[in-house]
């Protein structure tokens, strides 16, 4: 049977009649198969990476201090700052460029860098989200609280976002309407993940397009699921189960 269409911009209308394989956004223009890292998972990975970071400049400070005698003291400041700058550009540039966007505490909190269209981050862009780290310590933690896609400076400047990594187990569909293929079952399936982690009228837009493409599409699915109340209930009824 043909494809489904999930509108990217507009809900579906009568006359549209070809099939395609647009992929449904967000009110942000972000694909919803990104599961968008928030503030607090990324804060504990930073700290993860910075207590790596302690430890070599750590390093560095004696070493500078055992080498160089205490007559040059501005010497010494001018090479320990300049270190330390060194040391935490370089480790985070260097190991995300060298994984693919991946430092360790992100690998130990399971995220990764990627585009705004969820592929590979260039060189040039990781190299970029990494050259104002230092300015991103003050002022990133409420930039990424006040951003519904959770980007620092350094993000916004490189187009980049943080996402968890996917589990190739999650899977939260039951049933599914005919006819739709396995790029709009993504696409339902990564909507009701994110359902908590977005905002409620945001949500309850995104959902109301769905309904309308299964209510097109398969609309036996939607029997038994009440027509009035909140969309993303709906949804998840009509999906979440054999028998209502």
């Amino acid at each position: 049977m043909p494809s489904s269409k999930i509108m990217a911009a507009r809900p579906p209308r009568k006359e549209d009649v070809e099939p395609s394989h647009e992929i449904l956004f967000a009110l942000d223009n972000i694909p919803l198969d990104l599961p968008i890292a928030r503030a607090a998972s990324r804060v504990v990975s930073g700290f993860l990476d910075y207590l790596i970071l302690i430890v070599l400049a750590l390093l560095w400070t004696v070493t500078v201090l055992l080498l160089l005698d205490w007559s040059g003291t501005a010497r010494i400041i001018i090479l320990l700052v300049v270190g330390y700058f060194l040391l935490e550009y370089g480790y985070f540039a260097v190991v995300e460029v060298a994984t693919g966007g991946r430092s360790f505490g992100k690998w130990t909190m399971g995220l990764t860098v990627v585009t705004r269209r969820g592929g590979r981050p260039p060189t040039t862009a990781l190299l970029l989200r990494n050259a104002v780290r230092s300015v991103d310590l003050l002022v990133g933690i409420p930039l990424m609280l006040l951003d519904p896609l959770a980007r620092r400076l350094g993000d916004r400047l490189a187009g980049t976002l943080v996402v968890h990594v996917r589990r190739s187990d999650e899977w939260v569909l039951h049933r599914v309407p005919r006819g739709w293929g396995a790029r709009e079952l993504a696409v339902l399936e990564s909507f009701l993940r994110r359902v908590p982690d977005l905002e409620p009228e945001r949500s309850q837009r995104m959902a109301q397009r769905l309904l309308a493409c299964i209510e097109r599409d398969d609309p036996d699915l939607l029997r038994g699921a009440p027509a009035a109340g909140d969309p993303v209930e709906r949804l998840r009824q009509a999906v979440s189960a054999e028998k209502l």
